[in-house]
């Protein structure tokens, strides 16, 4: 009787933090992407499935973004460069939010005094 050994695969902590960042990226984000690294789309799917990524008539998957990042530095470059301003823009609206809430939660003191 042999034993028969499976391997599994290991995720290095940069890839599974790529894919955490990638899941994160909005449609937006994506189309530009699908724009920007169109010929690099043509390697990976085939020249109308490139076409309809680039147009945004569909939208990259997660799997097609990671694809992307793998064979191309750049690319890797641009989708940290994506998520980063949208977690700015994120990070500005809580801001904003928590600016709003103190004020408000000061008006309220002052109708209670």
């Amino acid at each position: 009787m042999s034993l028969v050994k499976s391997q599994k695969k290991v995720n290095s902590p940069v890839l599974g933090n790529l894919e955490k960042i990638v899941e994160f990226l909005s449609i937006k984000s994506r189309e530009i992407l699908a724009k920007e690294f169109y010929e690099e789309l043509k390697e990976i799917r085939t020249p109308q499935g490139a076409r309809l990524l680039a147009t945004g008539q569909k939208h990259m998957s997660n799997k097609t973004i990671l694809e992307l990042a793998a064979m191309s530095k750049e690319a890797r470059k641009r989708i940290l460069e994506l998520a980063k301003a949208e977690a700015e823009e994120v990070l500005s609206m809580i801001a904003a939010m928590e600016a709003e809430e103190e004020k408000r939660i000061e008006i309220m003191e002052v109708n209670e005094e």
